[in-house]
């Protein structure tokens, strides 16, 4: 199965370089990375990890629309990953 969450993006104001990535329908759902790039590969590493170990932690997917609303001046990027296991979110 396919799942797709929005993963707000925003450089680390203590440590510039850093990029720090939340996802705001997942319970303790925090990254960060050395650059766009692993920023975004962190995600999906943690968007995958919490889909199949902790699937109550996570809540339906906010419409982007909404969190655009909510976030104006953020970087929010869908992320998507594949995961094998049948999980309830």
């Amino acid at each position: 199965m396919i799942f797709e969450y929005p993963a707000i993006f925003s450089e680390d104001p203590e440590d510039p370089g850093w990029i720090n990535v939340s996802f705001p329908d997942i319970d303790a759902g925090v990254t960060c990375g050395t650059d766009m790039d692993n920023a975004i590969f962190m995600a999906k590493d943690l968007l995958h990890l919490m889909l199949t170990t902790a699937p109550k932690q996570c809540h339906g997917p906010t419409p982007l629309d909404d969190l655009r609303k909510e976030f104006p001046d953020a970087n929010i990027i869908m992320i998507e990953v594949e995961v094998d296991e049948v999980v309830a979110c």
